[in-house]
């Protein structure tokens, strides 16, 4: 089962912008389009703060082996998180919200 952690609204630039909640944080993030300089570098940034960005983390395009959609696999840390990343799926809404939501940042639990 997968649980919401944000929405957010993709800007015309392709960037992405919402906000991430879970018990304890509240926090707006801008996910960023960047160049890749190598091939295992992030296909976006991930910033959060207004106004002043401080980088977050980071995401990669992937392709969903099943439906063949496009998501970005997105790894935020912050202090707040421990000494764990959070890794959630920024997913497409079929049909936007009427307040501009198009995207879902999903987060399913893992075993270890």
């Amino acid at each position: 089962m997968a649980i919401t952690l944000g929405t957010f609204t993709k800007q015309n630039d392709g960037s992405f912008t919402g906000l991430l909640k879970t018990l304890n944080i509240n926090a707006n993030l801008v996910i960023v389009p960047t160049e890749k300089i190598a091939e295992n570098a992030p296909d976006y940034r991930v910033y959060a703060g207004n106004g002043n960005r401080y980088e977050v983390g980071a995401g990669w395009s992937q392709i969903a082996k099943t439906s063949g959609e496009t998501y970005i696999n997105l790894k935020i840390a912050a202090p707040e998180f421990g000494p764990n990343w959070v890794r959630a799926r920024l997913v497409k809404l079929e049909t936007p919200t009427e307040d501009g939501v198009s995207h879902l940042a999903l987060w399913e639990p893992r075993e270890r």
